[in-house]
């Protein structure tokens, strides 16, 4: 016994729209719905991920660093040691060697 069909054609109706669903048009594609505009960073101390960090997904790798290096969490791990190398794979992960 075969419920589905008659299930989503109750439901259909039930949301407010009128005709059969069978027949209903098939939504058309937004690309502004699928965007993406920013992306959380993994930071990781010596290859260890200590916190995320969202920034702008087209912002320039030297101001990824600015604001890494200048967030809070990141003055926790470095203290008064200053980093001696800062690796940024844009989109992907930034690591912090002390």
């Amino acid at each position: 016994m075969i419920l589905t069909p008659h299930i989503a054609e109750e439901l259909w109706q039930l949301l407010g729209n009128t005709g059969n669903v069978c027949n209903a048009t098939f939504p058309v594609y937004n690309a502004a719905f699928t965007a993406d505009y920013s992306f959380a960073y993994p930071v990781s101390f010596n290859g260890k991920t200590r916190f995320t960090l969202e920034l702008p997904i087209d912002m320039p790798v030297p101001e990824i660093e600015k604001a890494v290096l200048n967030a809070p969490e990141a003055q926790k791990w470095l203290g008064e040691v200053a980093p001696k190398k800062v690796i940024i794979v844009p989109k992907k992960v930034v690591n912090i060697v002390i």
